[in-house]
């Protein structure tokens, strides 16, 4: 179903967060207790995922199995933490892999746990709040930048608020598989490379360039090593400068390869460090940067500190829902009588269909904020916008899969069900959807919830609603909804009855 974090939490726990970027896995445990973080442990490993993506989308398979090797090694420290208690992100490469589920059903069976796929503006937002949790931020706007090995995250925000952000397709592994094949660097392979970071950013520029910075932030492997290379070389004591980037580009064209020994430069960074360096300098060309100091901070801390965030009841994603609905100009009024009227009948479902309770409630309020969104759009075919708006919205704190889910109950909470754009093997989800069908047809017309005049009970494929002949002479319209329903219900292999046991042929 969806990935959300249970809430009830014991006074000390240990919690994990896992970052599954192209270039590198960081695996990072703490400590939860009594509100503070103490850090146990930090494992990265090598894993250079992104080298092994093909033209096609695919794996290959010695990436493959590197993979989940490194991944069986971590599960060992994480299958026996509790489930609410760890997250994993996957960022670019597991974005662009296709028919990425017997690889992630692989992975999550050695890890113990879900992995959640989350896009680029996702991983900008965590990046800058890993950031803002290591730096406090001073009193104007500052500029964080994240090099990670398939994307590029440009982010401006003041304090915790985040006022521009943006993905690039432009990574230190990326980078080095498309221009400096066999390890060759010379002058034209440098400027091709470039060039095409330019194109990358050129869209994008002109919207940072309108705004001011006090000071630039850089969180990622390739910045943090530029910052030790700056300080073996004695150019500074860390600070990054665009004049120190093209001391180190000078260095590679002069050897012709990036197989190169510097002084400060680890020997598990060196493959893809010059296509880091690259890519840091058009950042610094294209947006102006005088100099940069390194954070130690990123992905994994954000998503450490956002657990704790879930496990104390302050979780961001409410916010971002009630973003969208207001923004869309959903009536909020309809929106909570559907979600009253969805709890309450699944208050009656969860014990036989096995649901769990607190997980498809937060499931079915979200749904029934978002349900009117595609409104704004056009009053025909409604749904088919809003999960079209759901599916591709930023909302921060969500992964890529619970958006789906989202968009997904949007998309098939009203006329026939589309079966094929529906994720029928996900039986819970399947059940939330026929769940919030009900609601929204017992909210039409309504200004209260029917928790005090219908009783609704299930089997495995049978939902039952058991109703008065006052409320079946009150509810002719609603009648002929259900009577609707009761066909698309058997498409799906499911039985909707009415009850009414005053009355003959409810249904007719």
């Amino acid at each position: 179903m969806f990935n959300f974090s249970r809430l009830l939490k014991p006074r000390s726990q240990t919690i994990a967060a896992l970052d599954l970027g192209s270039n590198s896995f960081h695996l990072l445990i703490a400590d939860l207790e009594d509100g503070e973080l103490r850090v146990r442990d930090r494992v990265k490993e090598m894993v250079r995922m992104g080298w092994g993506l093909k033209s096609d989308g695919s794996l290959d398979a010695e990436t493959w199995e590197r993979a989940l090797e490194c991944l069986s090694r971590f599960g060992e420290r994480l299958r026996e933490l509790q489930s609410g208690n760890v997250r994993i992100v996957g960022t670019k490469t597991l974005r662009s892999l296709k028919k990425s589920e017997q690889f992630l059903a692989q992975a999550e069976q050695l890890l113990g746990h879900p992995i959640e796929i989350i896009s680029g503006d996702e991983e900008a937002r965590l990046v800058y709040v890993g950031v803002a949790r290591y730096k406090t931020p001073k009193q104007g706007k500052r500029l964080v930048i994240d090099i990670g090995g398939g994307s590029a995250e440009v982010i401006l925000g003041q304090a915790l608020d985040i006022e521009l952000k943006e993905s690039l397709d432009m990574g230190c592994v990326a980078l080095t598989r498309r221009f400096f094949k066999q390890s060759k660097v010379s002058a034209k392979r440098l400027q091709k490379a470039h060039v095409y970071c330019a194109g990358q950013l050129q869209p994008v520029v002109q919207a940072f360039l309108r705004e001011t910075w006090d000071e630039c932030l850089g969180a990622s492997g390739t910045i943090k090593a530029v910052a030790q290379v700056c300080i073996a070389q004695q150019w500074s004591e860390g600070a990054i400068t665009l004049k120190s980037l093209n001391k180190i580009v000078k260095l590679y064209q002069e050897h012709s390869s990036t197989e190169l020994s510097i002084d400060g430069l680890s020997k598990d960074r060196e493959p893809v460090f010059l296509g880091g360096v690259v890519v840091l300098r058009a950042l610094f060309e294209g947006l102006g940067i005088e100099s940069m100091i390194s954070a130690q901070w990123a992905i994994r801390e954000a998503l450490l500190y956002e657990l704790t965030g879930r496990l104390d009841h302050h979780d961001i994603r409410p916010a971002s829902i009630q973003k969208l609905s207001e923004r869309f100009h959903v009536d909020q009024d309809y929106a909570e009588l559907v979600s009253l009227n969805a709890c309450h009948l699944l208050e009656q479902a969860s014990e036989n269909w096995n649901l769990d309770t607190q997980q498809a409630t937060q499931a079915l309020q979200w749904a029934a904020k978002l349900i009117l969104v595609g409104l704004d759009i056009s009053h025909s075919d409604f749904h088919k916008h809003g999960s079209y708006i759901v599916q591709h919205f930023d909302l921060a704190g969500f992964s890529r899969s619970e958006q789906q889910a989202l968009a997904a109950l949007v998309r098939a909470h009203r006329k026939r069900f589309p079966s094929k754009l529906f994720p029928i093997q996900n039986t819970n989800l399947l059940r939330l959807c026929l769940l919030l069908r009900l609601a929204v047809i017992l909210s039409r017309g309504k200004k209260n919830s029917v928790t005090d005049t219908i009783e609704f009970e299930v089997t495995k494929h049978t939902l039952r609603l058991t109703v008065s002949q006052e409320w079946v002479a009150e509810s002719p319209l609603t009648i002929a909804d259900l009577e609707n329903e009761v066909r698309y219900y058997d498409d799906l292999g499911y039985r909707l009855l009415l009850d009414c046991p005053d009355c003959k042929d409810a249904f007719d």
